[in-house]
C-alpha cells in the first residue's frame, strides 16, 4: 500500500491487495473489496483494510481519482477490473465495504451486473453513504467546479440527480449501512437506499471521516458479514 503522498500522485484505477493473515477467526478464501469515498484515495482505507486482513480476509482496496470522472464512468471502470479479479482469482464468498461516494459507485456497478454476479456478493456494508444525496454536493454544480470536479454534482439531493436515479440491481445483496452520529457531510436520513430498497442501519459515535477507523466500524462490519444484521439496528 502506498503512503499518503505517493498515492495522490498515482493514476489509480487499480486494486491494492492485502493477503489475509493467520487468525483464530480465519475466514479462508473469503474476500472483501473496499471502495473509498470522494476527495481521498485508497490509502484513506488502509487501516480498515489491514484490520480486515487481520481477520483473515483477502482484501482488495480499490484506488481511483474521484474528481476525474462522473460516477457512472467510474463504475464502468471499476466493474471491468472487478470482473477481471473474479475471473483470475480463486475466491469463495465476496463482501464489500464502501465509504461515502464509494457506496454510490458500487450501486452504479450493481445496476450493470447480471443477477448471478449480484448473488455472488454475500453482503455489502456502506459507511456514511449519500444514497439520497448530500447538500455539500451543491458546491459541484457551478461551471467552475464542474471543470475541475466531475463527480461531486452527481450527489445532490434533488429528485433528478444521478444518485437518486441509479436503477436497482437485478438482485440486491444484503445491505448494511453504518451512519456516523457526528456526520457533518451526509445527513442521517440521506444514508438510506432510495425508493424503499431494503437495508439495515446502525449508528456509531464518530464523524464522517471517522467511519474509516476500524475502532468504530470493524465490529459492526463483521457482525453484518456474519449474520446480515446489526446488534443495534436503527430504523
Amino acid at each position: 500500500m502506498p503512503n499518503v503522498l505517493t498515492n495522490y500522485f498515482e493514476r489509480g484505477y487499480r486494486f491494492h491487495k492485502l493477503e489475509s493473515v493467520p487468525s483464530s477467526h480465519k475466514h479462508g478464501t473469503k474476500a472483501v473489496f473496499l471502495i473509498h469515498g470522494w476527495g481521498v484515495r485508497a490509502v484513506a482505507m488502509a487501516r480498515l483494510a489491514s484490520a480486515l486482513a487481520d481477520e483473515g480476509f483477502a482484501v482488495y482496496n480499490y484506488d481511483y481519482p474521484t474528481s476525474k470522472r462522473k460516477i457512472g464512468e467510474h463504475s464502468g471502470i471499476f466493474l471491468s477490473l472487478y470482473r477481471r479479479i473474479l475471473n483470475t482469482e480463486k475466491l469463495s464468498d465476496v463482501f464489500f465495504v464502501t465509504h461515502s461516494m464509494g457506496g454510490i459507485l458500487l450501486r452504479a456497478a450493481l445496476a450493470q451486473m447480471d443477477e448471478a454476479e449480484c448473488r455472488r456478493i454475500e453482503a455489502v456494508v456502506m459507511l456514511g453513504p449519500p444514497n439520497r444525496g448530500s447538500v455539500l454536493a451543491y458546491l459541484g454544480r457551478s461551471r467552475v467546479a464542474r471543470g475541475i470536479n466531475a463527480s461531486l454534482a452527481d450527489m445532490t439531493p434533488v429528485e433528478d440527480s444521478y444518485v437518486r436515479n441509479i436503477p436497482p440491481p437485478p438482485f440486491l445483496p444484503p445491505v448494511g449501512i453504518v451512519a456516523a452520529k457526528y456526520d457533518g457531510k451526509v445527513a442521517m436520513e440521506s444514508t438510506l437506499l432510495p425508493d424503499g430498497q431494503p437495508c439495515q442501519r446502525t449508528v456509531v459515535p464518530c464523524t464522517h471521516p471517522g467511519l474509516r477507523n476500524p475502532k468504530y466500524t470493524l465490529v459492526p462490519i463483521l457482525n453484518f458479514f456474519t449474520s446480515k444484521k446489526f446488534s443495534r439496528p436503527l430504523p
